[in-house]
């Protein structure tokens, strides 16, 4: 039987976003990952637009990659802006190794995400 662990999923609680589509999760073998909301803040002064995908994995020991075909946010957080997210039952639940979730911001260095969660092992 599976082993459940609860809470925040990444050893860094918070991570900031790259200018570019980069992993924040990357789903380890064996393991079924449920992601069930995160936390996004934007801690400049300006608005920065943020971006997340819920990317499966490209076979092998290879992420895929972040396209309009898996994005599933596109927000403008407002500066000092915080968002959260929720996601009811299951969550979106990462099942193969390198299923992953990535992420954007306009500006590098600018936005935090937090990501909450179970995993089964």
């Amino acid at each position: 039987m599976a082993t459940p662990t609860h809470g925040v999923l990444v050893a860094a609680l918070v991570q900031q976003l790259a200018a570019a589509a980069a992993a924040v999760y990357d789903n380890p073998s064996s393991t079924t990952t449920y992601i069930k909301g995160w936390r996004l803040f934007n801690s400049g002064s300006n608005p920065e637009l943020v971006k997340i995908y819920v990317v499966p994995a490209a076979g092998g020991p290879v992420l895929g990659v972040a396209a309009a075909a898996n994005q599933v946010l596109e927000y403008t957080l407002q500066a000092k802006e915080s968002l959260t997210e929720d996601f009811p039952a299951m969550g979106i639940v990462l099942g193969t190794q390198h299923d992953s979730i990535q992420a954007m911001a306009a500006d590098a260095s600018t936005v935090n995400l937090v990501l909450f969660g179970d995993t089964a092992v």
